[in-house]
């Protein structure tokens, strides 16, 4: 059963962790996730992870609270960075590829892949809910050739993220 959560002026995070949970973005469109928890030594890893039609990857969202912190707390914090990250767009469309948008910024992750009909890397990027080849990757920096950037890696469970 899903469970469709408001947006963050009606305060409306109530959900139970290991369910279907509908988030919308501010353009109205709606993201299903699965919620998942999981205990570690010195605290919890809140997990979000997107529920797609197809077999690409999507949105993934984590969190991790220290054992003195408040569950309740956590997944308020977890649905506010859910939104957070559905509400910013790092990629546009420009005669039909994949182009880093005006902000000339990017956020998403790196993750395994074990489809090789588009690339020739065991790795991808998830940056917007989107599967990005190395070689799309590489092809977005072509405008900006001579120009210097910065490069972070930052954790999984980074709460700015």
């Amino acid at each position: 059963m899903k469970k469709y959560l408001e947006n963050e002026q009606h305060n409306s995070y109530e959900f139970e962790l290991g369910e279907e949970i509908v988030v919308k973005d501010q353009w109205k469109r709606e993201y299903s996730f699965k919620t998942f928890l999981y205990e570690l030594p010195t605290g919890f890893s809140l997990e979000a992870k997107e529920l797609r039609k197809d077999e690409l990857p999507g949105y993934e969202f984590n969190l991790f609270l220290n054992i003195d912190e408040d569950l309740e707390d956590g997944k308020k914090m977890l649905i506010r960075k859910i939104q957070r990250g559905l509400n910013r767009r790092h990629l546009i469309k420009e005669n039909g590829k994949w182009v880093i948008s005006k902000r000339e910024m990017l956020r998403g992750k790196i993750e395994w892949n074990d489809n090789f009909s588009d690339t020739n890397y065991d790795r991808v990027f998830v940056i917007d809910g989107k599967r990005i080849t190395m070689e799309k990757f590489g092809e977005m920096f072509e405008r900006w050739e001579g120009w210097h950037f910065k490069f972070k890696i930052v954790d999984r469970y980074d709460r700015d993220a």
